[in-house]
């Protein structure tokens, strides 16, 4: 049911648009809020829980060696149900929180990697006490990695928007594409 491959290409490819949105964000302003709700430091970090969470968490159960990929002050500040604070005392640097993102991503794409295609439609380690006891899109590994990206893209949309609300001006993808810029 699942094709790893195209799993792993969306994985790849959401990440590159991902990053191309962020680093159109000045970091001074990664802690502007200017609807009053989120800022770009919260949508990046919220990333990195995101994908720690439906790409490693629920796929393969926690793990020892996670504590060195995701700090676990994370999951509250940025994780589901998290407030965004623009306190810089509360919220990292943004060369930091992009580090964790990094980290986080490059372990599920090599995780992700390894797996065997059957291993897909395998059901998720979803804990049996607390908030999490199941997800309302998917059950299976394959749906928490493809439910990964399309969450991704939701974030991509939302920091584009604090983009243009901090007043960026719109991005001119065709003109940049002409120009040699690519989107891959």
């Amino acid at each position: 049911m699942y094709d790893k491959e195209r799993i792993v290409y969306q994985l790849e490819r959401t990440r590159k648009l991902s990053l191309q949105m962020i680093d159109r964000v000045p970091q001074d302003q990664w802690l502007e809020m200017p609807t009053g709700i989120t800022h770009v430091a919260w949508n990046v970090g919220h990333l990195a829980v995101a994908e720690y969470f439906l790409g490693l968490f629920l796929t393969r159960g926690p793990q020892e060696q996670d504590q060195s990929l995701i700090p676990e002050t994370y999951f509250e500040r940025y994780g589901y149900g998290s407030v965004a604070s623009n306190d810089p005392s509360t919220n990292p640097r943004p060369e930091e929180i992009l580090d964790v993102l990094a980290a986080v991503h490059t372990q599920v794409l090599m995780e992700t990697k390894e797996r065997s295609a059957e291993s897909f439609t395998e059901l998720c380690q979803f804990p049996e006490d607390g908030e999490f006891d199941h997800h309302p899109i998917f059950e299976d590994v394959g749906g928490a990695l493809e439910w990964l990206t399309y969450h991704e893209h939701v974030h991509i949309g939302s920091i584009g928007l604090l983009r243009r609300e901090l007043g960026s001006k719109p991005i001119e993808y065709m003109e940049e594409s002409r120009n040699g810029k690519r989107f891959r």
